[in-house]
C-alpha cells in the first residue's frame, strides 16, 4: 500500500503522539510498505529526508499557551495536498489539529479513505481553555470525526468521552504496541543503567518522565519530592518543557532534560518507582513502556488511568500530595516483583498485533476506497 501518516509533530519532537506514530510507522515500513509522514518541522528544521516530509509551522501556541497546535505554512498545505493525491490511503492523528482537519477536507475532495486515530479525550489546560477545547471537539472535531471513514482509538475512555459527547459513531479499539527492548532487566543490569546516566548506584529512585506542562502535574511532583528528599529518596526528571524551573534546586533531584527514546528502556531499568500523577490523558507511553519492563507506578486518578490500568499489579491510583508521597513510600517498601507487573503489560502491548490491526484496517479502507 501508498500510506501517508499526517500528525502534529514529528520526531525529535518529544510526545507520546510521535512515539506511537513512529512505532507504526517502522513497522510498516518492515512490512514493505510504501509509508510517507508529513508533520510540522519543529524542532528540526523543514525539508523532504526519505519519507520524512517536514514543513514550516508557526509554533506560538505551544510555546506560550502549551497547547501543541502548530500552524503550518502555505507551502506545508501544498505538500500535504500532492502526498494525499498519491496515496492509497490516509491516517491523520487527532481530531482537533489542523492538520487533520485540512486532511479530510482533502481526503473528501480526492476521494481518498482516512481513518483517524484519535488519542485523547478531554485535556484540563483550565480556565477558559476548557471551554474553547469542549466547544471545538463538538464542533471542529465532531465534523472531522464523522469526515472519517474510520475512527479508532486506545483508551476506552476516549470511546466513552465522545459518546458523552453524542458522537452518533462508536470508535473501534486498537491497543498499542512496543519494541522488544521494554522488558526487566536484572539487578546487574539496572545498576550498570544507573551509572551510565551517572545516576546513584544504590538508595531509592522515583522516575518522573514527562513534558513539562500543567497537564502532567509537575507541581505535584515537585512538591512530593520536597518531602520525600527528607527520607533520602532522588528523584529522577527525564523531560524538559517551560515548567522546568520548578526541579531548580529541588533536594536530592537529578534533571536529565530530554532523554533520547532509545534509551527509555534502560532509564525505566533505574528507576524503582515511576510517579505520573497526570490529567488529561490517552494512555501515557511512558505508563505502559515503564511497565513492560516491570517498573511499578503511583498515577493519579484520572479516567485514563481508571479505565486501563484499573486492575494492574502494581499500579496505585491516588489524588493530593499526602496520598501520592504515601502510595511511593508503600510502593519503594514492598515492590511487586518485575516479572509480574511486566507480565500484566505483555498480555495487553504487542507489538506484532500492533502493527498488524492497523495494517489490515488500512487494507480494509484502502480496498474499499
Amino acid at each position: 500500500m501508498r500510506i501517508l501518516e499526517v500528525s502534529n509533530f514529528m520526531p525529535p519532537h518529544p510526545g507520546g503522539i510521535e512515539i506511537m506514530v513512529d512505532t507504526l510507522f517502522q513497522g510498516l515500513l518492515r512490512r514493505g510498505h510504501d509509508v510517507r509522514w508529513i508533520a510540522g518541522a519543529t524542532p528540526a528544521q523543514p525539508g523532504v529526508s526519505g519519507p520524512h516530509v517536514r514543513v514550516p509551522a508557526w509554533n506560538w501556541l505551544e510555546r506560550n499557551l502549551h497547547v501543541p497546535m502548530p500552524v503550518w505554512s502555505a507551502s506545508g498545505w501544498r505538500q500535504l495536498d500532492g502526498l494525499i493525491r498519491e496515496v492509497d490511503v490516509v491516517h491523520a492523528h487527532d481530531c482537533l489539529y489542523l492538520s487533520s482537519s485540512v486532511t479530510a477536507a482533502l481526503c473528501r475532495l480526492h476521494r481518498k479513505p482516512l481513518l483517524v486515530t484519535q488519542h485523547v479525550g478531554e485535556v484540563p489546560y483550565g480556565g477558559a481553555l476548557d471551554a474553547v477545547q469542549e466547544l471545538a471537539y463538538r464542533t471542529l472535531g465532531r465534523a472531522v470525526l464523522m469526515a472519517a471513514t474510520e475512527v479508532v482509538t486506545y483508551s476506552p475512555h476516549v470511546q466513552a468521552y465522545f459518546a458523552r459527547l453524542g458522537l452518533r459513531r462508536p470508535l473501534r479499539l486498537i491497543p498499542l504496541g512496543f519494541e522488544p527492548r521494554f522488558q526487566p532487566r536484572s539487578e546487574p543490569e539496572r545498576r550498570a543503567a544507573r551509572v551510565s546516566f551517572g545516576l546513584p548506584e544504590t538508595g531509592p529512585l522515583v522516575l518522573f518522565a514527562a513534558r513539562l506542562v500543567p497537564k502532567k502535574g509537575v507541581d505535584l511532583v515537585a512538591r512530593v519530592q520536597r518531602r520525600l528528599a527528607l527520607e533520602g529518596v532522588r528523584l529522577v526528571v527525564a523531560g524538559d518543557g517551560p515548567l522546568a524551573p520548578e526541579f531548580d534546586g529541588l533536594p536530592g533531584t537529578h534533571h536529565l532534560r530530554q532523554v533520547d527514546h532509545a534509551r527509555m528502556h534502560e532509564l525505566y531499568a533505574c528507576a524503582d518507582v515511576l510517579l505520573l500523577p497526570s490529567r488529561g490523558e490517552g494512555l501515557p507511553l511512558t505508563l505502559q513502556e515503564g511497565m513492560l519492563t516491570g517498573l511499578p507506578a503511583v498515577v493519579s486518578t484520572d479516567p485514563s488511568f481508571t479505565a486501563n490500568v484499573a486492575d494492574a499489579p502494581g499500579v496505585v491510583r491516588v489524588e493530593g500530595v499526602d496520598a501520592l508521597v504515601d502510595a511511593v513510600r508503600r510502593m519503594l517498601s514492598s515492590p511487586p516483583p518485575r516479572e509480574t507487573v511486566a507480565h500484566w503489560g505483555r498480555e495487553r502491548w504487542g507489538l506484532s498485533r500492533f502493527i498488524s490491526d492497523y495494517e489490515q484496517t488500512l487494507e480494509r479502507l484502502a480496498r474499499a476506497g
